[in-house]
Formats: C-alpha cells, sequence, structure tokens
C-alpha cells in the first residue's frame, strides 16, 4: 500500500483509502498531493472506515466521489457541446463553460475519452449532419446546419469520419445505390 500511494498507482483506487491523520483528509492512493510523512498514514480499507475514524475527502483527488471522480464543469460542457451541434465551437468558448484553464479541459477529455475537446464536438456535429442526411436534407444543407461554413471542410471531416462522402452516403440512403 505503502508503494501504491508513493506512485500514485490508480490501480489501487478504491481498494484502500490512505488516512492522513496530520491533516484529517483521507485519498486515493492515486493522490497527486504532496505525499504525507509515513507516520501520519493510516490506510483503511472502505472510505467508510475513513470516515468513522473522523477523515474527510480530498478535494485535490476527490476521494468522496470516486469512482465518479470527473469535474462538475465537465459534465456541464459535454451538455452544451451535446446541445449545440448547429456551430462551431471554439476554446475561448471552453474556457468560459468550464472555468477553468484550456489545458485542464483538454488533459480531461483526452484522458477520459481520448479525443480532443475540439474533435469530440467536431464528431458530435457530423452525426448531427449524418442524421440530417438520413432525413432527406441535401448535403449542403445538413452541412450548413451542423456548423459547417464550407462544403469542402465538410465532405473531407465527413469522409474522414464515415469513409463515403456525404453526397454518396445521401444517394445511397435515398436512391438504394451502393
Amino acid at each position: 500500500m505503502v508503494k501504491a500511494m508513493l506512485t500514485n498507482d490508480s490501480k489501487y483506487n478504491g481498494q484502500f483509502y490512505v488516512g492522513v491523520h496530520s491533516t484529517g483528509i483521507y485519498c486515493l492512493p492515486s493522490c497527486k498531493a504532496k505525499k504525507p510523512k509515513l507516520e501520519n498514514v493510516v490506510f483503511y480499507p472502505t472510505r467508510e472506515e475513513a470516515i468513522a475514524a473522523g477523515l474527510r475527502g480530498c478535494k485535490r483527488c476527490k476521494s468522496e466521489k470516486f469512482p465518479d471522480v470527473l469535474p462538475e464543469w465537465l459534465h456541464s460542457v459535454l451538455k452544451f457541446m451535446r446541445a449545440n451541434r448547429t456551430e462551431r465551437l471554439n476554446e475561448d468558448k471552453l474556457i468560459h463553460l468550464s472555468g477553468v484553464d484550456i489545458s485542464t479541459v483538454r488533459r480531461y477529455f483526452k484522458s477520459h475519452l481520448q479525443i480532443t475537446p475540439l474533435s469530440f464536438h467536431r464528431r458530435l456535429r457530423l452525426s448531427y449532419a449524418r442524421e440530417l442526411l438520413e432525413s432527406g436534407q441535401d448535403y449542403l444543407s445538413a452541412a450548413y446546419e451542423s456548423g459547417y461554413e464550407s462544403a469542402s471542410g465538410f465532405q473531407e471531416a465527413f469522409l474522414r469520419q464515415f469513409g463515403q462522402p456525404p453526397g454518396r452516403y445521401y444517394a445511397k440512403k435515398h436512391n438504394g445505390v451502393s
């Protein structure tokens, strides 16, 4: 347990909790906070035992919320992205929505969704454009409706995402063309 704590090993998160009695806090083994002196540490098998010992959750590793340790701002950013598939999103808007710096936003998206935030939003917009094509809209209307200002940019992005250009996708859906 000491080794897991000293190496910030996230494999042990939830398997035990690190109680630091000098501060009155309990952490996850992967917590990035400054390492406590070992004489102040007690390991607890459950969160409940750490709380019963009078400790409170760490604000840095969010041990009281484990396994749902995603920050609140991430939920609101994702909700906004899903609700706004008809417009382009920029990093300034992400900073405003999240209230944190852009490197934090990028880091959470990369570590939890394995994609950058702008790429994630682009995928949402392209999926929306595909829905529009499936409902009968021509590809230029679908492009502009999903926030693309350039037909060629839309075609290129759609081809990369779905493996075929939007015109062919539309024709296949509406004319039975393969």
